[in-house]
């Protein structure tokens, strides 16, 4: 019972704010994995839907001119499903990355603290943009150690750490590709 009450109240507020329509636009991007084809389903990842045109995330220009060849059918597969879509756009764009390993716990200490503020000593900033930058910097430090003790790892490329398969971070893989695709 309280389920339905809460769905009549957000359907309510919904069409109060007229977002009704909005939120109709976008069920594809919520419902992809379900709507998709399903050859389409692990290579893709739906961003967002504007003005009647859905932009999707593709692993490389390779996956993206197949698609373009197929735009017409899959748009009309869509459509006949109920969504609103004029176009499809494609970029770039990483995988999604894995969930991290459970909950990571983040502590900031006192030796991340000492490094934050010598590492801004010669820094010419007002002290108490000074403080807040040290605080930001250990807590990156932090962070970081804290990821790579659940199982990241550290990009070759641009050292960023991230978590997932591979040597390179998915920021570093979509710029090979696309370096790799301007090469050819």
């Amino acid at each position: 019972m309280i389920i339905g009450d809460l769905w009549e109240t957000l359907e309510h507020l919904l069409r109060r704010y007229g977002l009704e329509g909005k939120l109709r636009e976008q069920l594809v991007v919520v419902e992809w994995e379900a709507e998709a084809p399903e050859e389409l389903r692990a290579t893709t990842r739906p961003l967002y839907v504007k003005d009647r045109v859905l932009h999707l995330g593709v692993r490389n220009h390779a996956l993206a001119q197949e698609i373009n060849l197929r735009k017409r059918d899959l748009i009309k597969d869509l459509r006949e499903k109920g969504y609103e879509i004029d176009d499809i756009r494609l970029q770039i764009a990483p995988p999604e990355p894995p969930a991290p390993p459970g909950e990571i716990v983040v502590e900031v200490t006192p030796e991340d603290e000492a490094w934050a503020r010598e590492a801004l000593r010669d820094v010419a900033v007002p002290e108490g943009l000074r403080r807040r930058m040290a605080a930001f910097l250990a807590a990156a430090r932090a962070r970081e150690r804290a990821m790579l003790a659940a199982g990241a790892r550290k990009c070759h490329s641009c050292g960023a750490v991230f978590f997932g398969e591979g040597d390179i971070c998915p920021i570093c893989h979509v710029e090979l590709e696309e370096s790799r695709t301007d090469a050819e």
